[in-house]
């Protein structure tokens, strides 16, 4: 199939090989970018973009309103100064929201491109081609197995749960409707696959200013949501961990990450998330500091890791005892944000009923 988007049509997706290189001659090199005035212009908002990923808003804003190139050369920029800071859940928030502003402009594509061509099928032309591009065909009612559970997993429908499919001979039955879903969690997949880049150290010292900037404002964001642990809002796969390392028991190596991921997010530092493995048959205080550094970005290549999602806790066996509210999430973070909104409300509740004076209790700090 012969697919020939428009630059317009490229700059909803610049995610395309084929809009990578529509700019490729635009700009000589980056080093000449950096030193250029536009180039500043372009640098700003690529920083904007990466921080309207991490701000969690009720309806995001896509709107373009700058060139197709310029369109393109934010989002490639947003991509390498992300692979600077390499923080694993910053590049995960990164691609989803890419994927989700991929997403959008797929469902309104009539609304916005006077190019909208239908082709045989019930799809246009450009969804056609971009899912000829990433492997999936919209012509098609099956997916491979292993590709189908590979772009579901991180999805929390009860729809899409192989349970709940058709499975024949490897292959899973898809209905027409579920293939913008599906071709958005594609989308995800392979920008996800593809990061963090290896941008010379020279071009990251750079953007270091923008990447501080970044990072100070992400740091802020996690305390305001996590703020003072609450550990009775910790998930039961977390209290689980927890209950066995007291006891004494030996966790196993994917309940430690788990465990110190979690910690180490929700803003218990190294000396005190290494305390809680004091009671561990085969505490080695040299050992155990070395893995919680590295877990949680201190030392060797100073990878912040995050948690991993429920599916991939089911896949080690950490997911245990899980409740109602399990069943509304998809991670031990989403879990823990949830739960220590319910338990803020609740103890304000109780000071209110509490207190005769009138005056609300103060929110933890």
């Amino acid at each position: 199939m012969d697919f020939a988007p428009s630059a317009k049509e490229l700059s909803h997706f610049p995610f395309l090989k084929k809009a990578q290189d529509h700019i490729k001659n635009r700009f000589s090199s980056l080093n000449a970018l950096l030193k250029d005035r536009h180039g500043d212009a372009l640098i700003e908002s690529a920083v904007t973009r990466i921080q309207d990923a991490l701000t969690p808003k009720k309806k995001a804003d896509y709107e373009i309103s700058v060139s197709a190139e310029d369109e393109i050369a934010s989002y490639a920029l947003a991509r390498i100064i992300a692979s600077c800071i390499n923080d694993r859940q910053l590049l995960d928030r990164l691609t989803r929201y890419e994927s989700e502003r991929a997403y959008h402009f797929l469902v309104s594509e009539e609304e916005w491109n006077q190019n909208y061509r239908q082709g045989d099928s019930d799809y246009s032309l450009l969804f056609a081609g971009m899912s000829e591009e990433l492997g999936i065909h919209v012509s098609s009612d099956r997916m491979a197995l292993a590709d189908y559970v590979e772009l579901v997993s991180p999805m929390h429908d009860d729809r899409y749960h192989l349970i709940n499919r058709q499975v024949e001979r490897g292959f899973v039955r898809v209905k027409k409707e579920e293939r913008y879903e599906l071709l958005r969690e594609r989308i995800r997949v392979l920008m996800r696959r593809d990061l963090p880049h290896k941008v010379p150290t020279a071009l990251c010292e750079q953007l270091a200013p923008k990447a501080a900037r970044i990072k100070k404002a992400y740091q802020e964001q996690m305390l305001q949501q996590f703020g003072s642990i609450e550990e009775s809002a910790f998930p039961p796969c977390m209290q689980a961990l927890i209950t066995a390392l007291t006891s004494g028991t030996n966790l196993t190596h994917a309940g430690r990450f788990a465990l110190t991921a979690f910690l180490h997010t929700i803003g218990l530092d190294v000396p005190g998330i290494a305390a809680l493995y004091g009671r561990s048959p085969d505490f080695d205080i040299e050992r155990t500091m070395y893995q919680v550094e590295h877990i949680t970005g201190r030392g060797g290549s100073g990878t912040e890791y995050t948690t991993p999602a429920c599916a991939a806790m089911r896949t080690t066996g950490i997911c245990v005892h899980a409740d109602k509210l399990c069943e509304r999430v998809n991670h031990p973070l989403s879990y823990y944000k949830a739960k220590k909104r319910d338990v803020f409300r609740t103890n304000k509740k109780s000071g209110a009923e509490n207190t005769g004076d009138g005056k609300k209790p103060s929110p933890p700090t």
